[in-house]
């Protein structure tokens, strides 16, 4: 694998002469499967070869390398070098010697880091998100979050010797959730709230604290129904698809993602988590995994977006053993995107169109696509369905932007009588 980067004999030599000269191929094949450029897998192999030769003269077998002897070889060996080696751009050792660290841990030669021993709040933290899990069936992005304010609050007794809750008071509850959601919408001040409630019934479970305190936790004032969807209209929806450069691979991977969102309604994390195994060409469907609802669901795959899907999948899409249908095309190449990957580029594309709404996430798509639907006069349970709501009452929101049965049942104005 390493002659696919050097050809000259005397360099291979010397990489395979060195101490590490066993696992030079191994990195070749790493850094060619991670889809680096030719020129900076050579960069990063020179580096390689570089440590190489500062372990030979320290005499530092490589199964004795770990993150100490990267910084003794970056901040003691570098400044005053004079290897006669060829030493490699600067900006590229540092990386170079992460991949050879990791090549040498794969292999087992190289010493693991050293974990920090946890402390009492750590392991309160880590038996709450095993409540969470096993308990509540709580899905991994509510775990995430939950233990995340958990932790906050937290936060004052995270260096005492025991963890204790028995001399909690409602006046710190009420402090912390006022302190967290002062700049915070109602949806995430909830959220707050939720969290905490969830951790403080967790702690009664296990005996640290009084039931009632989870009463003393000050309520949102939030009203269901309250505000109008977010959505585009198609005159924005037209101007936001058009941003996206479909002569580019990128480009194509975003437009397909924005179509999935507005055309069937999808959330970011259904996007990001769509396989190919999902998509059944034939009938013309594609399943939707346990996301949200927690459930798979089958949905219509529509003509726009099956045509977009098609032109990612046959001239965007990289080589990758990968089955979600949504990866990298940067480094590392072909791994799955995230959820919030998958957010930021629509983000981006909002910023591309130079749209001026008032929500330019995500989420806002998805309002999109069961605004048009209602629009096009599609009934709530048809909405529900393939927005995937548990609820109609979730899906009652969506009966306000029915201008015209909305007109039909509205009250004529009363005449004023003089």
């Amino acid at each position: 694998m390493l002659e696919r980067f050097y050809t000259y004999p005397h360099v291979l030599r010397r990489l395979r002469g060195s101490s590490l000269g066993d696992i030079v191929d191994d990195l070749a094949a790493s850094l060619h499967e991670r889809g680096h450029a030719s020129k900076v897998a050579q960069a990063y192999l020179c580096g390689a070869g570089h440590f190489a030769h500062w372990l030979d003269l320290e005499r530092i077998p490589p199964h004795a390398v770990n993150e100490t002897t990267l910084a003794s070889f970056m901040n003691g060996h570098l400044p005053d070098c004079q290897c006669p080696v060829p030493h490699g751009a600067p900006r590229h050792l540092r990386p170079a010697l992460g991949h050879v660290l990791a090549v040498l841990r794969a292999r087992g030669w190289a010493t693991a880091p050293s974990l920090p021993a946890p402390r009492p709040v750590d392991r309160l933290l880590e038996a709450f998100t095993v409540y969470l899990q096993e308990t509540r069936g709580a899905a991994a992005a509510t775990c995430r979050r939950n233990v995340e304010y958990a932790r906050r609050f937290l936060a004052p007794r995270s260096g005492a010797a025991e963890v204790t809750l028995q001399d909690l008071r409602p006046e710190e509850l009420i402090r912390f959730v006022v302190q967290q959601t002062r700049a915070c919408a109602p949806g995430t001040a909830g959220l707050i709230r939720g969290a905490l409630r969830s951790f403080l019934r967790f702690a009664y479970v296990h005996g640290l604290c009084d039931a009632s305190l989870a009463a003393a936790i000050p309520k949102v004032a939030r009203w269901r129904q309250a505000p109008l969807p977010r959505s585009l209209s198609d005159v924005q929806l037209a101007a936001l698809l058009r941003s996206f450069d479909v002569h580019t691979a990128t480009g194509r991977r975003d437009h397909a993602m924005v179509m999935c969102m507005a055309g069937l309604g999808l959330r970011a994390g259904d996007v990001a988590a769509l396989s190919l195994d999902d998509l059944n060409w034939r009938a013309g469907t594609v399943r939707v995994g346990r996301g949200k609802e927690r459930r798979a669901s089958l949905l219509p795959l529509t003509t726009p977006v099956g045509r977009a899907l098609v032109d990612y999948l046959r001239h965007g899409r990289p080589r990758t053993p990968e089955r979600r249908v949504f990866v990298r095309h940067q480094l590392p190449m072909g791994q799955p995107l995230t959820s919030q990957a998958v957010s930021a580029a629509v983000r981006q594309s909002f910023i591309r169109a130079g749209l001026d709404v008032p929500a330019k996430g995500a989420h806002v798509l998805r309002h999109t696509a069961a605004t048009r639907m209602v629009r096009a006069g599609a009934s709530l349970k048809e909405v529900a369905d393939i927005l995937r709501h548990r609820s109609l009452e979730t899906t009652m929101i969506y009966t306000k932007v029915d201008l015209p049965t909305l007109a039909e049942v509205a009250l004529p104005w009363p005449e004023v009588r003089s």
